[in-house]
């Protein structure tokens, strides 16, 4: 685990390349990104509402349970540096907490606006979200 960080989280948007970068940061050893657990529909992954114990429900009374679970020692951890993608529209609490804590380790990932705007044209028109 690397000095000072107890976890990560990977602050992007749709259309951005968080799927490939949590791809990529998935196939590092002592790495773990669990997708977007604080997506305000599911946790990590669409028609998860379960996960290291916490229910979506949980998670919208205390989003800090489930914060706990991929830091050291937590359900999501198992001793590697784990982490998750955090986008504009999930919970407002987490990113206030995240961007305060020196122990989180913080990923910007930006694109182009206008290519995104055209990759969430090309996604709607294929129902392809994920390359």
């Amino acid at each position: 685990m690397m000095a000072g960080f107890r976890y990560f989280v990977v602050l992007a948007d749709m259309r951005t390349g968080s799927n490939l970068l949590e791809t990529q940061l998935n196939a590092l050893s002592g790495v773990a990104c669990h997708a977007e657990l604080f997506n305000p529909q599911f946790i990590g992954q669409p028609g998860v509402f379960d996960l290291a114990g916490v229910t979506l429900a949980d998670r919208m009374r205390d989003p800090f349970a489930l914060l706990a679970a991929v830091q050291p020692g937590g359900a999501l951890s198992d001793g590697v540096l784990a982490g998750f993608r955090l986008f504009h529209d999930h919970d407002p609490r987490m990113r206030a907490h995240v961007l305060a804590d020196p122990a989180c380790a913080k990923i910007v990932l930006t694109r182009n606006p206008l290519e995104s705007h055209v990759s969430l044209k090309i996604a709607e028109a294929t129902d392809q979200w994920k390359m």
